[in-house]
């Protein structure tokens, strides 16, 4: 699956298709991807801007954390189809088989791993989104708000991902910190995208 070269309708055919990938985990790094596009473009009627010259260092390294985020995000998407496709392939083999008790926790571990990189690469773009707030065109504010709705749905989804996969993991320790991992990320990411609507209403 090559996310990146796809068009817009190849994903969305391969998405509909009755095939285990791509899936929510895509559909996870596309959300982020789409969030950290809206942000650039809100950064590209900002930047210049005789009003909010004094915030030009914050807009160009804004722009470069999401330009890096956007290629991060359909890298993690990619990641998650894989990982997923590992597990899947590891749902067939008899439990009892010696190579799968030796596996399956790494192959478990591995695909709530991706998703929960996802929610920390959200969580940073919100950060990212929320700064701009006050600092950038407040007549794209509407479209400020969307992106942050988009990384915080990003999360949202990766979080499922997580979840589903948890009861798998035999080590208690180990489900225990990703839960908690995964409980932070998602209580953060909400935080900031209520602060970021919030302060976007004109």
């Amino acid at each position: 699956m090559e996310l990146g070269s796809q068009s817009i309708n190849e994903f969305l055919d391969a998405l509909a298709a009755k095939q285990p990938t791509p899936g929510g985990g895509a559909v996870a790094g596309v959300l982020v991807a789409l969030s950290t596009s809206l942000g650039n473009m809100v950064l590209g009627y900002s930047l210049g801007k005789e009003t909010l010259k004094e915030h030009a260092t914050l807009h160009e390294a804004s722009s470069t954390m999401l330009l890096s985020a956007s290629k991060e995000a359909i890298e993690l998407a990619y990641a998650d189809a894989t990982a997923y496709e590992t597990l899947n392939a590891m749902f067939s083999t008899p439990r009892d088989d010696p190579e799968a008790l030796e596996n399956w926790n790494r192959v478990v571990l591995e695909a709530i791993s991706v998703p929960i990189r996802t929610m920390v690469l959200c969580q940073k773009v919100l950060v990212t989104l929320q700064s701009l707030v006050g600092k950038s065109n407040r007549m794209l504010s509407s479209d400020l708000a969307i992106a942050a709705i988009l990384a915080n749905a990003a999360a949202r989804s990766a979080n499922w991902n997580v979840q589903i996969n948890l009861s798998q993991l035999s080590n208690d320790d180990e489900r225990d910190e990703c839960s908690k991992q995964a409980d932070e990320l998602l209580s953060m990411c909400k935080g900031l995208v209520e602060s970021i609507e919030t302060s976007c209403k004109l």
